[in-house]
């Protein structure tokens, strides 16, 4: 068992994988880094019904991206991208009603349709579940981007490179959840820029967080997707050395730029409150070395 997975709630980490068995290459990894991150997003441990509910999203993001990673190595992905991000308009995706039980057909699609069957009856306010399908979207759009990017072989800029990995953190995807979940109605915020700022900045320095801790297991993979990395981008440039610490150097500017900006809106606010959680949540995660990171993680259960 990963330092992960014995760090979550057992019947809950049996509740996830019950849900997600009919889907190929769901492991045991994915739940449960998909519950440890979950936990996070709610007020109380006890909240286990909304606990379930945003791990069940996590943990398809856990598991889409490993699926995507492999999917690099094959001439053609098999990911139905349009379907996918088709999920943003108010009508269901074409092709779906048409399908056996109103379900499409890759693995990805059925996922995500039975998710958004779990939250539609949870959202409090009107338009939550569609701003958290938007966000999802994002994180859709982002990914086929990357993996266009990986089979081109190149990166177009370090910009571009980052501003698409922000989306592709799949935090705006559990962000939304957790609000639809917890009945936080975000779309109420949308004009406070501060709630704005917080996002983008959690964003980008997750991303070069994630860039920073996977850098070497891309470069052992040596598949082309390593291009999406900031620091093995970077390196096209500068000794190694030098681009971790410049990456490592954003990433902290980001950082503090993110707490400055949680510190405005206060202990006292919910969202505040769910993010600076979240945040010593994932370092936390990093910190138990997950299995994703090994060499041998799509084999992991």
């Amino acid at each position: 068992m990963s330092k992960v997975a014995a760090r979550v709630d057992p019947v809950l980490l049996a509740q996830i994988l019950a849900w997600a068995a009919e889907f190929d290459d769901f492991a045991v990894h994915h739940a449960a880094d998909g519950l440890y991150v979950a936990e996070a997003c709610v007020d109380r441990p006890d909240q286990r019904e909304q606990v379930l509910a945003i791990a069940l999203v996590s943990a398809f993001w856990f598991w889409f991206d490993d699926r995507s990673d492999k999917f690099l190595r094959e001439q053609r992905s098999p990911v139905d991208w349009d379907t996918l991000t088709a999920f943003e308009r108010d009508e269901p995706p074409p092709g779906l009603a048409a399908s056996p039980g109103g379900l499409g057909h890759t693995p990805e699609v059925r996922y995500f349709q039975r998710l958004c069957e779990l939250l539609a009856p949870l959202a409090a306010h009107p338009g939550e579940h569609r701003w958290w399908r938007i966000g999802s979207v994002m994180v859709f759009r982002a990914m086929a981007a990357e993996e266009a990017m990986s089979r081109g072989g190149a990166a177009r800029s370090l910009a571009e490179c980052m501003e698409t990995g922000a989306h592709s953190t799949t935090l705006p995807s559990i962000l939304t959840a957790a609000h639809l979940v917890r009945g936080m109605n975000r779309p109420s915020r949308h004009g406070d820029p501060r709630v704005g700022d917080i996002e983008r900045y959690l964003y980008l320095s997750q991303r070069l967080l994630n860039d920073l801790n996977s850098s070497e297991k891309e470069r052992r993979e040596g598949h082309a997707g390593r291009v999406s990395n900031s620091v093995l981008l970077l390196e096209n440039d500068m000794p190694p050395e030098r681009a971790r610490a410049f990456i490592e150097a954003q990433r902290r500017g980001y950082e503090r730029l993110l707490l400055h900006n949680l510190e405005r809106l206060g202990p006292d606010d919910a969202f505040a409150a769910m993010i600076s959680r979240l945040v010593q949540r994932i370092n936390g995660w990093y910190e138990a070395g997950p299995l994703r990171f090994e060499p041998d993680a799509s084999e992991a259960t």
